[in-house]
């Protein structure tokens, strides 16, 4: 999610006072995000509670006041942080909780530091991401919001539980219980990127009709990173749909270049 002015502005604030939090208690990393996501759970659920803590006319003290009755009795470094978060400038009123979300899921993955565990979670996602494009009734499944959310947890841990890691299965919950209108796709993608950020990389989520050779990867590669200035990681997908051509998506960049858009352009070109 892209963020600007002071949006952009609270998000780098309150993810520095993440980082000094979480460095205070590693071992407690999961607890921590997880009393994160509490509070993002309940701005979405009372937009009442959400104006209160974006309303730029109200005063600091009893924006802090009421994060403190919100979260009472929960961990309290997280209690710290949400506070001062919760006074910081927010323009729009999901902001906040937006921007808690993506504190709390970088927060999850602050103890796993190590660029090599970091790799892992990503490949895992994408492979996820592979599986769930291919299942289209287990990806409706678990992105049915009319169902439990238990249910599609247990689900999700059935499925994926016993060949992942334990943080995966945990984020994979995570988004299934709770997709905040993300479809479960486009929310792996999210945290790819996520994970991508930490370990210095862009991620780029490559579709094509056919498989790439080690040379044309090397050359795309290269070829991305010149255009966006970053060491860029490929993850490629084969989907002979596409008919021919590459389709690339880079964060909020999609450069579609298929044969099957081609096709469609000129469809429409000829309609218009």
């Amino acid at each position: 999610m892209a963020y600007l002015g002071a949006s952009a502005a609270g998000l780098a604030e309150a993810k520095a006072m993440a980082r000094r939090a979480t460095a205070a208690a590693a071992d407690q990393a999961l607890r921590f995000a997880g009393e994160l996501f509490a509070l993002v759970d309940a701005l979405d659920q009372d937009r009442a509670l959400a104006r209160a803590l974006t309303n730029p006319n109200r005063p600091a003290a009893p924006k802090k006041r009421l994060v403190r009755q919100a979260m009472a009795g929960h961990f309290q470094p997280a209690v710290d942080l949400a506070a001062a978060v919760s006074v910081l400038r927010w323009p729009g009123e999901a902001d906040l909780a937006n921007v808690l979300e993506e504190v709390a899921f970088e927060a999850a993955l602050s103890p796993t530091a190590g660029d090599e565990a970091l790799r892992q979670i990503e490949a895992e996602l994408f492979q996820v991401d592979s599986v769930l494009r291919h299942q289209r009734d287990l990806r409706t499944a678990l992105g049915d919001v009319l169902a439990e959310p238990e249910a599609r947890a247990k689900l999700a841990r059935t499925v994926f539980g016993p060949v992942v890691s334990p943080l995966t299965a945990w984020l994979l919950e995570r988004v299934v219980t709770h997709p905040r209108g993300r479809g479960i796709r486009y929310s792996l993608i999210y945290l790819g990127g996520l994970i991508a950020v930490q370990r210095g990389r862009l991620v780029a989520a490559v579709t094509t009709a056919r498989a790439l050779t080690s040379d044309q990867l090397g050359r795309l590669g290269q070829a991305l990173s010149a255009a966006y200035g970053r060491a860029i990681q490929l993850n490629v997908t084969v989907d002979p749909s596409v008919l021919g051509g590459l389709r690339i998506r880079l964060g909020d960049d999609v450069v579609d270049g298929s044969l099957l858009t081609r096709l469609a352009d000129i469809r429409r070109g000829l309609a218009a």
